[in-house]
């Protein structure tokens, strides 16, 4: 799904970090799908918002919450990209909430998927909402200003 020439089978995600303490943004991970990643296959994009329940100082979820979802993404991740049914390109942290940005290839199976690896125990602070983006201009409008291969190459 990458055309990470260091290791193709790995993923490559860049991490931008806002420096200045305010409301906004924190923290992005942004997975470079590479220039021809396939999105008219990946037409459903679907957010899953955290809303944390424990804050520090900064709006930051705590260390327990922090496991917690590191806990939920590995086992969505599991459940949604191990046959490509849908890959996870984004995690935005602001303050008060973490999204999850996930492209899929079909919007119920997204979310049997979601229902099943939702069973981890206690229910989850979560939301879903989705949208059909064909062309993924979302993933886009913000990876072409993070990932620099994504960036047309000047002519």
């Amino acid at each position: 799904m990458t055309d990470n020439t260091s290791n193709p089978a790995e993923p490559s995600w860049t991490v931008v970090q806002q420096a200045a303490a305010d409301d906004g943004l924190h923290l992005l991970r942004v997975l470079d799908v590479g220039v021809n990643f396939p999105f008219r296959n990946y037409p459903e994009r679907f957010s899953i918002l955290w809303e944390f329940a424990e804050l520090d100082a900064e709006g930051l979820p705590s260390a327990a919450e922090l496991t917690r979802m590191k806990d939920f993404e590995n086992a969505l991740c599991a459940v949604m990209q191990a046959d490509h049914a849908a890959l996870l390109v984004m995690v935005f942290t602001e303050p008060a909430h973490r999204e999850f940005i996930w492209l899929a290839r079909n919007k119920s199976a997204f979310q049997n998927r979601l229902n099943a690896a939702e069973g981890l125990g206690e229910k989850l602070p979560i939301t879903l909402d989705h949208e059909t983006d064909a062309q993924g201009e979302f993933y886009l409008s913000y990876a072409t200003k993070v990932v620099e291969r994504l960036k047309p190459a000047a002519a």
